[in-house]
């Protein structure tokens, strides 16, 4: 939390306001009778869905070392995609042995080849920031929140649609009047010929609200 503290201080210094919720694996673990600890993986998750700005996540990050034996930092950023599927924006994994933590991924985390494979297609899905969370990683982590990603036209409107996460917010376009403003923004984000004809939609009545024609009344 102090570390959470002093970065978001030295941001402010900067003109940015941090706006976080740290979370704390093992607060979700169970006292069984026989006295052991059982970590409850539903009870996390049920926090994660319950952050107000989750929908419109800049950064994520974690430890890789969360719960022994039970919880890493991979588990949590595949839990993230399961609330998240087309979550694309920064993701932050850090450990004191963080040149460990690949092959212990690859090696001990997975079962069998299959399992590897998995393993491997998640690592690949968004990129992942690797940090040593000695030495300079206060410093090494503020620069990445200060970064500007690089992002479409897409991923930016659809950035600011999913914001408008609000049943009051519809959208106005004929074919999508059913759907809330933050869906719009989730259904840019997906892949297919529903998403290629939504965009073509948003184009069109862009085109018919930004244009208009000289000396035409």
């Amino acid at each position: 939390m102090d570390r959470l503290k002093r970065i978001s201080e030295n941001l402010k210094k900067d003109g940015i306001e941090l706006v976080y919720e740290e979370i704390n694996p093992n607060d979700y673990s169970n006292r069984l009778e026989s006295g052991d600890l059982e970590f409850d993986k539903h009870a996390l998750k049920k926090k994660l869905l319950s952050i107000r700005f989750l929908s419109h996540l800049d950064i994520f990050a974690t430890d890789y070392n969360l719960v022994e034996d039970e919880l890493k930092g991979i588990d949590l950023i595949a839990m993230l995609y399961e609330l998240l599927p087309h979550y694309n924006k920064k993701i932050i994994m850090y450990s004191a042995q963080i040149e460990d933590v690949i092959d212990n991924i690859i090696t001990k985390r997975a079962d069998g080849f299959k399992q590897q494979i998995t393993m491997l297609k998640l690592l690949a899905q968004n990129e992942i920031n690797y940090l040593s969370s000695d030495g300079e990683f206060e410093n090494k982590i503020k620069q990445l929140i200060i970064k500007e990603p690089d992002l479409t036209i897409d991923s930016r409107l659809a950035d600011s649609l999913c914001a408008l996460d609000n049943e009051n917010f519809k959208c106005i376009i004929p074919e999508y009047t059913d759907k809330r403003i933050s869906e719009i923004g989730k259904m840019l984000l997906t892949k297919g010929e529903e998403a290629i004809a939504l965009r073509r939609s948003i184009t069109e009545h862009i085109m018919a609200n930004i244009t208009s024609i000289l000396d035409y009344e």
